[in-house]
């Protein structure tokens, strides 16, 4: 039986990225392997659909959160215009980014070795994925994949202004830079929101739909989130300031619910927000597109290593 076919998509912008290339030549010599830097943004998604039409039956997403969804929506893309089950091809992450929020709901080790010893030993987990139909900035209707977690508030607004920003003195310090600026601006918007339970309409500092647990560089928003529960985790920070969502920091960073009484968790398997003008949109980490969206779930929809 020939080894399968794998797909690393490495994000070609960060060194740390680059330097694990001798060790995946070296650690997986026994497989057939292909090796890709991506180039632009969205590069990783056309990677890794044509990945999957190329054969491969893993394909390994080397960098952050950001890369990882490109890669997820490149594997979705991919199956469906072969019209093959997702679930047949295995999603593999390597974190090399400055957040890596998505593995830490994984609650395993993610080093180059317990990959190899996970593919070896067909190690798999059925996940979810959120899918959010929503518009451009040039009012377009769109789709898009997500694995971690979308949000719209100041979420959105700190995402749409990285999207923006020059990032020639760091990441750390543009990232920083975004939320210290949005902070001492921002004042809750008004969203109206259906889910499977509920219908509401208030002023919202954010409002997070969420797959798994962690955003934000290692704020556990969403304690109650499951990978695999087929229903999104719906997090309403209301009306509440930017004082407030502070104090409650450590809370957050603790993975544990915030108790307040503009705080809401609930769960839903589609969530639909409207609003007065067009709010930008987070999704694991990145600025896709503004409101109106509607965000459902798959069950289970892809394996992930």
């Amino acid at each position: 039986m020939y080894p399968p076919a794998i797909s690393f998509i490495i994000n070609g912008s960060k060194k740390a990225s680059q330097r694990i290339i001798p060790d995946i030549e070296k650690v997986f010599a026994a497989y057939p392997t292909t090796i890709f830097l991506t180039k632009r943004v969205g590069h990783a998604t056309d990677l890794a659909n044509e990945a999957v039409q190329s054969g491969a039956l893993f394909v390994i997403s080397v960098g952050g959160d950001g890369t990882l969804n490109e890669v997820v929506n490149g594997i979705m893309e991919g199956c469906t215009q072969m019209n093959i089950d997702s679930r047949s091809i295995t999603l593999g992450v390597l974190s090399t980014g400055s957040g890596n929020d998505f593995v830490k709901s994984l609650a395993k080790k993610h080093t180059l070795q317990s990959l190899y010893e996970a593919i070896q030993h067909s190690n798999k987990t059925a996940v979810d994925v959120g899918k959010a139909a929503f518009l451009t900035i040039d009012g377009q209707a769109a789709h898009r994949y997500f694995i971690n977690i979308a949000d719209i508030g100041i979420g959105g607004v700190i995402a749409e202004k990285l999207s923006r920003y020059q990032r020639w003195l760091g990441a750390n310090f543009t990232y920083q830079r975004a939320i210290l600026s949005t902070f001492l601006s921002y004042t809750p918007q008004r969203l109206s929101v259906r889910t499977s339970t509920e219908e509401i309409s208030t002023p919202m500092m954010s409002l997070v739909v969420a797959n798994a647990r962690y955003f934000g560089s290692g704020l556990g928003i969403a304690p109650n989130a499951l990978l695999n529960d087929g229903l999104l985790n719906v997090i309403m920070l209301k009306n509440i300031t930017v004082i407030d969502y502070l104090r409650h920091l450590p809370t957050i960073r603790k993975c544990r619910p915030i108790q307040h009484p503009q705080v809401s968790y609930s769960t839903s398997d589609f969530v639909e927000v409207n609003t007065q003008t067009p709010l930008p949109i987070d999704m694991d980490g990145e600025f896709v597109g503004v409101t109106p969206v509607v965000f459902k779930v798959l069950k289970e929809a892809i394996s992930v290593i």
